[in-house]
């Protein structure tokens, strides 16, 4: 009996022991920062501008006889017509009337085209502008890294602003 009692008694130590060396506590300590350095971070922005330039475009000079020649030749073709048609009869009549109409915008083509003007190239400076993007590359402060020295290791922190102290926690054991 005395064995059994002895048996349970050292259970019950090994287990309280056990539990009592299982406990732990967490404590924060704060350590000071040595030295705070900017994190800077590369933006790409597409930026709309204007590029503009004189250019030199023709107002003068043209060649006004261009159309002149179509309407000079269909004009005379049927004046040529009309009076090829007066000359003859029968078949005779058609033959004049179609050689009147073929001479007629043969001398009618080369009369417009005689009469024809060209005159020399004149220009003018127009202002032209187009839109353009470029890409425009700028860095920006996104935040700052926080270094200090905690048991002679070197840790570090981000944060939006310098920080003074970084709250380190340490979790003993027992």
């Amino acid at each position: 009996m005395l064995n059994a009692q002895l048996s349970r008694f050292t259970i019950f130590i090994l287990l309280t022991g056990s539990v009592v060396m299982a406990d732990s506590f967490s404590n924060v300590e704060y350590v000071s920062v040595s030295r705070s350095t900017p994190i800077l971070s590369t933006i790409q922005e597409q930026v709309p501008t204007q590029r503009c330039y004189d250019a030199q475009e023709q107002v003068g000079g043209y060649d006004n006889g261009g159309n002149n020649g179509v309407v000079g030749a269909l004009a005379g073709g049927a004046l040529g017509g009309v009076l090829g048609h007066q000359i003859g009869g029968g078949t005779g009549k058609t033959v004049a009337t179609v050689g009147g109409a073929i001479l007629g915008t043969l001398a009618g083509q080369s009369v417009a085209t005689s009469n024809s003007t060209s005159s020399a190239p004149t220009y003018r400076t127009v202002r032209r502008c187009e839109n353009v993007n470029t890409v425009r590359t700028r860095e920006v402060l996104s935040g700052y890294n926080n270094f200090a020295k905690y048991k002679g290791k070197e840790i570090s922190v981000e944060s939006d602003q310098p920080m003074k102290q970084i709250p380190v926690t340490v979790t003993y054991s027992y």
